[in-house]
């Protein structure tokens, strides 16, 4: 029996909630969801109706989605269409600095309380509001598929029959099916379109979709239990529903960032086994329409990919095929002739995919079902007389004297490139048409292969590029050496966010460095930073795959994969959009300049040995009486943070491998003229890298260089285009990114701020 006083409190809570809802302008039924108490012959035939008519709906829906895509892309490509030209970021970020209390401003009184309070709001402001653009686009993503499917699954639903709702909801999962495989397809049969760009939507898509799928499964679990009957779960029908939602439940717990990271070979093998499970057991629990169709597309989506991918393979002919050396402690570049490529790749900064041949036939097959292949991006052009790979090293080890299978090539779709190359005819870069006026690459480690080829072409039209190179360890310069002839220091600034000493590798064949065991083990994710000008941002983002090249691709498989991650999250790059050029700015010293201009200009007289010392300083006080005090070493200290100091490496070298390495890297340096275009710490993409884009200005200030007349003068005081806004034809002017993820959301999202197209050969799962 229920006492008065628990009755009274009930009775008052739902009239609280009702006064609640009366201020709603929508009145919301409580009861408007239920299950129907009867059920006729019409009522069943109108409820298997009306599903059908919503799947031939969803199917119809799905179909104008995918045929949208490639019509967005020519958009693109023709410069109407394109995110670049909504700028919210910086706008707001220049209103909202206004209400920032900066360190000149601070005050102690009490009646100042009230702007600190507003300085801590805009900050907080400018956070959030950086957050939201920089994941943009998966806020999108799952805005627009849950709006599109919740649409579809609750118009008329027989006024909230939850029969009606299961129904629905299991019929649209199962006719998404084809769209969610059609989008996994490699390569895309759609023009223009790179099929690792439809990866984002195949897995929003699929998320919905499998909640869609256990929702239809609770539904009528609680029509079970209303009715007390169970037996018809165990039904043979139904039996294959549970494994279908097994499969989906499989899906979704494995593709989970934290499990995916720790095991993404059980991730990848899971997808693939559960994906035939899933349509192979709907074709039998579906009813009383059967889905038959459906059932032939999907099978027809799995087994034209094996089919495919085995016409794309070549095996190696001989052990001595694949040639590895060694460039350094993280980094090796393979060798293999043309042949090993079934299809000659149409542009730039294709890629393979590469596994090792296993002499047991059986594994061979296990691999064609489940592809665990290891996609590395081709360094070289197809008309070189063999093709090379800038490869992490990982578990999986590509050694000498192995036999290896590679399959590929995919061509990417570069908007600003339109190859008139064919595969029945020989490579040619006279036969790429460029559509770009200026470009500029960020790229990140082992990315720095898509950079390459890209380098060569614009080079080769007399295109103006810039390559923004970030790595972690300095030692990865070395692999520059091996494309003497294509690589110019004037087009290169490096990075290095490592530690400056040399660090033996481990046995376990990952690189320990100073740099990240100073940060305790702690994510960078979602570090941000905010100065008095403007607000500088930096995002390293966890990453979800850690490609032993580009990181861009999900098939990465490395039972190190934790540690490889957590090494690439410096691999990054920071953000100023909403501050602008200081008249004032001062320029950095170079010290390594200083110390080469000190001895140049000692050399120009004899120094007697007495006086050496004495003769020593008054000559670097000539020197720097000549070049300014911007070489004075206590001048350095005040430099704008918008610069960066040059590197220079620490010798600590104790082992053979360990001064080789060394040595590499001061030949390579020296013999490409980079020794000036290496710098510490990560690059500020600012209005610097814009100005440059605009064909104006610099981006690092290094220190004293020669001006037209051969006088030593600062950089920052070098003439410069001035570049009417009006003038500037943005469609022409590319940044493209390619590396970890942080690292290409950070550069999208700053193109995007300056309105410049954007490429991005970064995509994860």
């Amino acid at each position: 029996m229920i006492s008065h006083s628990t009755a009274t409190t009930t009775d008052t809570r739902e009239g609280a909630v009702e006064s609640i809802l009366d201020f709603f302008p929508i009145k919301f039924d409580r009861h408007y969801f239920h299950f129907p108490t009867t059920k006729s012959k019409e009522y069943t035939r109108h409820r298997q109706a009306v599903t059908q008519k919503y799947g031939v709906i969803t199917t119809l829906i799905l179909l104008g989605l995918l045929l949208l895509i490639p019509a967005l892309n020519y958009l693109k490509l023709r410069g109407y269409y394109g995110f670049h030209r909504i700028h919210v970021l910086r706008s707001l970020n220049l209103r909202l600095n206004k209400y920032i209390i900066t360190g000149n401003e601070l005050h102690p009184c009490r009646r100042r309380r009230w702007r600190y309070l507003i300085s801590w709001f805009a900050q907080i402001s400018k956070e959030l509001v950086f957050k939201v653009t920089y994941h943009a686009n998966a806020l999108i993503q799952i805005t627009f598929w849950l709006f599109t499917l919740s649409s579809l699954s609750l118009t008329e639903i027989h006024h909230g029959d939850l029969i009606f709702l299961a129904k629905r909801l299991g019929r649209i999962a199962t006719v998404s099916l084809p769209t969610i495989l059609f989008l996994t397809l490699r390569p895309s049969p759609f023009p223009h379109t790179l099929y690792l760009n439809l990866l984002v939507i195949h897995k929003w898509l699929s998320r919905l979709i499998i909640v869609e799928a256990i929702l239809h499964t609770i539904i009528y679990c609680a029509n079970f239990q209303r009715q007390n009957t169970w037996k018809k779960a165990w039904k043979t029908e139904n039996v294959y529903g549970w494994v279908a939602l097994l499969g989906f439940v499989a899906i979704l717990i494995t593709s989970l960032l934290k499990l995916r990271d720790k095991s993404y070979r059980l991730f990848y093998i899971n997808h693939y086994f559960f994906s035939w499970v899933i349509v192979g057991t709907l074709q039998f629990h579906v009813r009383p329409y059967k889905i038959t169709k459906y059932t032939v597309v999907n099978v027809c989506i799995l087994v034209g990919q094996i089919v495919y991918r085995l016409f794309l393979s070549r095996r190696t002919s001989s052990p001595l095929d694949v040639k590895v050396i060694d460039i350094s402690p993280n980094l090796s570049l393979v060798e293999f002739p043309n042949s090993l490529i079934a299809q000659p790749a149409l542009n730039p900064g294709a890629h393979i995919r590469f596994n090792a041949y296993h002499s047991n036939f059986i594994v061979r097959g296990w691999n064609q079902i489940f592809p665990i292949y290891h996609p590395y991006t081709l360094a070289s052009l197809p008309q070189d007389n063999y093709q090379r790979l800038i490869v992490r090293k990982s578990n999986f080890k590509i050694l000498n004297n192995r036999k290896y299978i590679v399959c590929g090539s995919y061509d990417p779709h570069i908007l600003f490139i339109n190859s008139r190359n064919t595969p029945h005819t020989k490579f040619s870069i006279h036969k790429l048409n460029v559509q770009a006026k200026r470009v500029l690459m960020v790229v990140g480690g082992s990315a720095i292969s898509f950079a390459l080829p890209i380098l060569r072409v614009m080079n080769y039209h007399g295109i103006p590029i810039k390559i923004v190179w970030v790595l972690k360890d300095f030692l990865d310069v070395n692999a520059l050496r091996y494309f003497d002839g294509f690589v110019h220091g004037d087009d290169f600034e490096i990075f290095v966010t490592g530690t400056r000493e040399y660090k033996e590798r481990t046995h376990d064949g990952i690189s320990r460095h100073a740099s990240y065991a100073s940060l305790g083990g702690r994510s960078l994710r979602n570090h941000f930073r905010f100065g008095s000008v403007g607000s500088r941002y930096s995002v390293s983002s966890e990453i979800s795959e850690d490609s032993p090249l580009l990181s861009k691709y999900e098939e990465e498989i490395y039972d190190e994969f934790n540690s490889l991650t957590r090494e690439n999250e410096i691999e990054d790059v920071d953000v100023e959009v909403d501050n602008i050029e200081s008249e004032d700015e001062e320029c950095p010293a170079d010290q390594a300049t200083r110390i080469d201009l000190v001895e140049d200009f000692a050399n120009l007289a004899p120094v007697s040995d007495e006086n050496s010392e004495i003769d020593s300083e008054n000559d670097e006080n000539d020197v720097n009486s000549i070049f300014g005090e911007h070489l004075s070493p206590t001048h350095s200290g005040k430099t704008n943070t918008s610069f960066n100091d040059p590197f220079i490496p620490i010798d600590n070298s104790t082992s053979e491998s360990a001064r080789l390495h060394l040595k590499q890297y001061h030949d390579t340096v020296k013999k490409l003229n980079l020794e000036h275009r290496i710098y510490s710490g990560r690059p500020i993409l600012n209005y610097k890298y814009f100005n440059w884009c605009i064909n104006e200005g610099f981006t690092q200030c290094s220190g004293p260089v020669q001006d037209g007349d051969n006088q030593f003068v600062c950089c920052r005081d070098l003439p410069r285009n001035r570049v009417v806004p009006s003038d500037i034809d943005a469609e022409k002017l590319w940044v493209i990114s390619a590396g970890p993820k942080g690292l290409v959301n950070n550069v999208k999202l700053w193109a995007n701020e300056y309105g410049l197209k954007f490429h991005e050969e970064a995509f994860y799962v």
